[in-house]
C-alpha cells in the first residue's frame, strides 16, 4: 500500500512540475523588451514584433521576397542564441508584414522553435 500511496506522489509531483514549466514565462518582461531591439535593428524584420501567449510565442513580420519564413524564423532564434537569452521552448512565427499593412491578413510564412 506504501508503494502504491509512494508512486502516486511521485506522479503527482512529476504532473505539478510539467505544469509550471509549462505555464511559466519563457522570458521576463525586460527581456522581451531587450528581444524587441535586437530584432527591430535587424533589416530582415522591418516591423516591430508582436508577443502571445505570455512570452512563449514571438511574431516577426518580414517582406514577401526577403526570405522564407522558416529561414527568418531561425535567423531570429539564432539572434537571440547570440545575445545568451534563455530562449529554449521560444516559438517564433513570421507573418507577411505587407499582407497585415494591405488586408489585415496575418498569413503565417513560417515558424521555428528555438532550441
Amino acid at each position: 500500500m506504501k508503494r502504491i500511496i509512494f508512486t502516486i506522489l511521485i506522479v503527482l509531483s512529476g504532473l505539478a512540475a510539467y505544469y509550471v514549466k509549462s505555464t511559466s514565462q519563457i522570458l521576463s518582461r525586460s527581456q522581451q523588451s531587450s528581444v524587441d531591439i535586437l530584432i527591430a535593428n535587424s533589416p530582415l524584420f522591418p516591423a516591430r514584433p508582436v508577443w502571445w501567449s505570455d512570452g512563449k510565442i514571438l511574431a516577426v513580420g518580414i517582406l514577401p521576397d526577403s526570405s522564407t519564413g522558416d529561414a527568418a524564423a531561425q535567423t531570429a532564434c539564432d539572434l537571440l542564441i547570440a545575445e545568451q537569452l534563455p530562449v529554449s521552448g521560444l516559438r517564433i512565427e513570421v507573418y507577411d508584414v505587407l499582407k497585415i499593412q494591405n488586408e489585415d491578413e496575418w498569413s503565417l510564412l513560417g515558424f521555428a522553435v528555438c532550441e
